[in-house]
């Protein structure tokens, strides 16, 4: 996660994250079906979506902002806007 989502970020290292977190939503979905649910798999469930939020929240952000460093957008917007992200694009199990 810290090579593609790190303080320096590129649209391309973004894409790949986020097909990485899809491939561990999947395996992760699979698990609830076929084993017995535990607090360490609703603890990865919950890293693997919070890493979607900051994947999602980071594509979104079409500037460099205070430490983030964006390759495809290096100037800042004279005003900072909100990032904003919709609860109806996330399901959660």
């Amino acid at each position: 996660m810290w090579n593609y989502v790190g303080t320096v970020r590129s649209n391309k290292r973004l894409t790949r994250a986020k097909k990485r977190i899809a491939l561990l939503q999947e395996e992760i979905n699979q698990y609830y079906w076929d084993f017995i649910v535990t607090a360490d798999l609703v603890e990865l469930r919950n890293m693997v979506l919070v890493a979607e939020l900051i994947i999602d929240s980071a594509i979104l952000r079409k500037e460099s902002r205070g430490i983030h460093y964006s390759l495809d957008y290096p100037q800042k917007l004279y005003v900072a806007k909100d990032t904003l992200l919709h609860a109806r694009n996330y399901v959660i199990l």
